[in-house]
C-alpha cells in the first residue's frame, strides 16, 4: 500500500514538473508579440471589412474580405493560431477553466487594444467614404501582409519556426 501510494505521489510529482517545463518553453515574448500582431491584424481586416465594404460597394462579404487575407498570411495565421491554443491549453492543465480563460482574455485584450487604435486611426476621422477607401486600398495592397521589411518579422519567422 505504501509503495503504491508513493509511486503514485512520484508519477503526480513528475507529470507536474513536466507540464510546468513545458509551459515555461511554450511562452516566449517574442511568440507573443508575433502572435498578438496576427491577431490584431485579423481583427482589423474584418473590422475594416465590416464597417467599409458595404460603404464602398464591394460585393465580397467581411468574412471573404477577412479569409482572402487569411489565405495571404496562412503559414503565419495559422501558427498564431497554434501558438495560442497551446498556452491555453497549458494554461487548463495546470489551473482549469480559470486559468484557460484567463491566457484568452490577456490575449484578446491585447488584440483588441492594438486593433481599435489602428481602426481608429484609420476610418474614424473625416470622411467615413474616403477613410474606407484609404484604408481597404491599404489592405489589398498588403499593408498588414507579413513581408521581410517587418520590423516584426524576425519574431513573426520564430513563431512560424517554433
Amino acid at each position: 500500500m505504501k509503495k503504491t501510494f508513493l509511486a503514485v505521489m512520484l508519477i503526480s510529482l513528475l507529470l507536474s514538473e513536466a507540464r510546468a517545463q513545458e509551459s515555461a518553453d511554450l511562452e516566449s515574448e517574442s511568440r507573443n508579440v508575433a502572435s498578438a500582431f496576427m491577431g490584431a491584424a485579423n481583427f482589423v481586416v474584418g473590422r475594416i471589412g465590416i464597417e467599409c465594404l458595404g460603404v464602398l460597394g464591394r460585393l465580397e462579404t467581411p468574412r471573404e474580405y477577412v479569409h482572402i487575407w487569411q489565405e495571404r498570411n496562412a503559414k503565419y495565421y495559422d501558427a498564431s493560431t497554434k501558438y495560442v491554443a497551446k498556452k491555453m491549453e497549458a494554461a487548463f492543465a495546470s489551473g482549469g477553466n480559470v486559468a484557460r480563460d484567463a491566457v484568452l482574455k490577456e490575449y484578446s485584450t491585447i488584440v483588441r487594444k492594438e486593433a481599435e487604435g489602428t481602426i481608429v486611426d484609420w476610418i474614424g476621422r473625416g470622411n467615413k467614404k474616403d477613410s474606407c477607401q484609404r484604408a481597404v486600398m491599404l489592405i489589398d495592397r498588403g499593408i498588414l501582409d507579413v513581408n521581410p521589411e517587418m520590423p516584426i518579422y524576425q519574431d513573426l519567422q520564430s513563431l512560424l519556426n517554433w
